[in-house]
């Protein structure tokens, strides 16, 4: 272009101008077309990740479901049970009022979520309606999981291994506590033998039965306690139904 201006040759002057700016410009879109397939390439792997969190959130939900499930299933033998004289009951009501009080610390699995808004990168999924639906899942998700827990932490747990037998706590434990199971994700999770035998010397069986059956503390809290697992339940319940239609709702954003 120098040689062009020196010559006063204003025609190829300004051919060359047209080139640098084109190039310029040719240079500059490339870098928005790298931008925008990087940024694309970012989301898709945000987007799996979440789906990967979302299916092992479901798979959680449903063993935990099946935790408080077998819980529940105790409590209401146990209950049922003050419908017939102490005299007709044995080991049997020990294991229910024990087993009624088994209970799961529960947890989130939020760190793509949280990594996303950390690093601003929310902005990158692919439309508007992923964006709302996600952040609605994990925020009302929070308050989810405090319903959760509060309905996993009342009294019923204090009271019966206050008053409860060391004995018979002793062997319920070694026999009848959860078992750790490894998950095909190499996670652990716990779950709750079908059946629970155990072998007490029949005097402090009866001495138990005796004890805990005229306890109305116990009936009382225990009811309560049966209140909170259908609570839980249903809460379980409305969480995986959620994590589902989310799963449906960024499957369809993706095709």
């Amino acid at each position: 272009m120098t040689k062009h201006v020196k010559d006063q040759n204003w025609f190829a002057v300004a051919l060359d101008f047209v080139i640098v700016v084109a190039g310029i410009l040719i240079a500059f879109q490339i870098t928005n077309w790298n931008e925008a397939k990087k940024g694309k390439l970012i989301a898709e792997e945000y987007l799996e990740r979440i789906e990967t969190d979302l299916h092992w959130e479901i798979r959680y939900l449903g063993r935990v479901s099946d935790y408080y499930g077998t819980a529940r299933a105790h409590a209401v033998s146990a209950l049922d049970a003050w419908s017939q004289p102490a005299e007709n009951l044995g080991v049997d009501f020990l294991i229910d009022l024990y087993q009624a009080s088994q209970s799961w610390n529960l947890t989130q699995r939020r760190a793509t979520y949280d990594e996303l808004l950390a690093t601003g990168r929310i902005g990158l999924l692919p439309s508007a309606s992923s964006r709302s639906s996600i952040n609605n899942y994990y925020e009302n998700g929070l308050a989810r999981f405090i319903t959760l827990q509060n309905n996993t932490q009342v009294n019923y747990r204090k009271t019966i291994r206050s008053h409860m037998s060391d004995v018979v706590q002793r062997a319920i434990r070694e026999n009848c506590g959860d078992e750790h199971i490894l998950d095909q994700d190499n996670t652990y999770y716990i779950r709750l033998p079908e059946r629970c035998e155990i072998v007490v010397p029949a005097e402090i069986v009866r001495a138990a039965v005796n004890a805990l059956f005229a306890n109305n503390e116990v009936k009382l809290e225990l009811r309560f306690q049966l209140a909170s697992h259908d609570t839980l339940l249903a809460s379980m319940r409305n969480n995986i139904d959620t994590a589902n239609r989310l799963m449906a709702d960024l499957e369809r954003t993706s095709e």
